[in-house]
């Protein structure tokens, strides 16, 4: 999606991309987008001896980023 609009970002990192998001999605959809990826890198990279994250909130992460997509497509 970004990536398609704007020239030379599909090289750049995901924390650059949510960076330059604000300028292209208001400041409430791209504060919800870093929020919702910040949430998925941490249930994705927790250590053995640490809990991971219960199925109630995966689906809600999922739900989230199933709203955001469509948010951002339009």
């Amino acid at each position: 999606m970004l990536d398609a609009a704007v020239p030379g970002l599909a090289g750049a990192t995901m924390r650059a991309k949510l960076l330059c998001l604000h300028r292209y999605a208001t400041e409430g959809t791209a504060r919800r987008t870093r929020a919702v990826w910040s949430h998925l890198c941490l249930g994705c990279h927790y250590h053995q001896y640490e809990i991971g994250p219960a199925h109630d909130q995966v689906h809600v992460w999922r739900v989230e980023v199933g709203e955001l997509v469509e948010e951002l497509a339009s």
